[in-house]
């Protein structure tokens, strides 16, 4: 089991290494906002996250959608943001008043969202707690039955920090396999401003649904702009992303390891780039420019 946090534009963090510090494993981060737009700190959140190397397991969309219609434009507008950042997962938030009392109406949403986002190859899950899943879910549970949950239940009111342990599994709903368990929102965490959401992660669907990158084309966005030393987030893991099939991304066994795509343009991913750019020919500055991505396109 693993404790991490999830993070939204109500988070403001002021220094992110502080919190990998502090004991957090993992992250999962809101993706998009009611008006279908990436939340604003989405970005913010994204590239301190990787920059202090902690690792983003997953994202949630907090859902307004009573339609099918509605659950398909935020479906795709989640994939859109989402895909490009190597957000795996989409995690669907039911609880808000407008996705209840919908009747069986709800799993024809549930499955728009899981439809789209399997067919953009993320995994999908649904995050609720009793409140929600009792009256409006718990009736189709057969329907559901293959969806992973991330279960809200909060035992404790008080504040308590990440390294606290994590409260009895008494408090978890009988014969149901979860995901995570979000334990509670008063966490109390260096190098966050207020309180943070506090969640148990399970060992084997942690390692489900961890970073995998796909080895036959880069799903990051390509840079508009030069990429060198101190870039971090989608540009970072773009060029990385070539340095792995290069196989210059290995670990001490010297095999392929695609967990160093951190999105971290530092001095050793600079290295590795003057590397790449002295064997085929280019100009070995370190910096990945136009021409430098171009060759490396046509090559992988």
């Amino acid at each position: 089991m693993k404790k991490g946090i999830d993070l939204a534009k109500w988070n403001e963090i002021t220094d992110y290494t502080s919190v990998k510090n502090a004991g957090v494993q993992f992250a999962i981060l809101k993706v998009i906002n009611a008006q279908n737009n990436p939340d604003s700190r989405f970005q913010e959140h994204l590239n301190g996250l990787n920059s202090a190397g902690i690792p983003i397991i997953g994202g949630y969309t907090y859902s307004y959608a009573n339609t099918t219609d509605k659950a398909k434009r935020a479906a795709d507008a989640y994939v859109q943001t989402a895909k490009p950042k190597n957000i795996n997962t989409m995690w669907l938030d039911l609880e808000d008043n407008v996705v209840k009392g919908l009747g069986s109406n709800i799993i024809n949403i549930i499955n728009i969202y899981k439809q789209i986002a399997e067919s953009a190859n993320l995994k999908f899950g649904i995050y609720t707690g009793a409140a929600y899943y009792n009256p409006y879910l718990k009736p189709y549970a057969k329907e559901i039955a293959d969806i992973p949950i991330w279960w809200a239940r909060y035992p404790f009111i008080r504040e308590r920090t990440i390294t606290a342990d994590i409260p009895d599994s008494k408090y978890l709903p009988a014969g149901m396999e979860l995901a995570g368990w979000q334990y509670s929102s008063k966490g109390i965490i260096n190098g966050i401003n207020g309180y943070a959401d506090l969640n148990a992660w399970y060992a084997e669907v942690f390692e489900n649904v961890s970073r995998e990158i796909p080895f036959e084309y880069n799903p990051f966005t390509e840079p508009a702009y030069n990429v060198m030393t101190g870039k971090t987030g989608n540009d970072a893991s773009w060029v990385q992303w070539y340095l792995w099939r290069f196989g210059k991304l290995v670990d001490n066994r010297g095999n392929a390891d695609v967990t160093q795509i951190n999105g971290v343009f530092d001095a050793g991913t600079m290295q590795k780039v003057k590397e790449i750019q002295g064997l085929l020919g280019l100009t070995a500055d370190g910096i990945v420019g136009k021409i430098t991505r171009a060759v490396w396109k046509k090559i992988c």
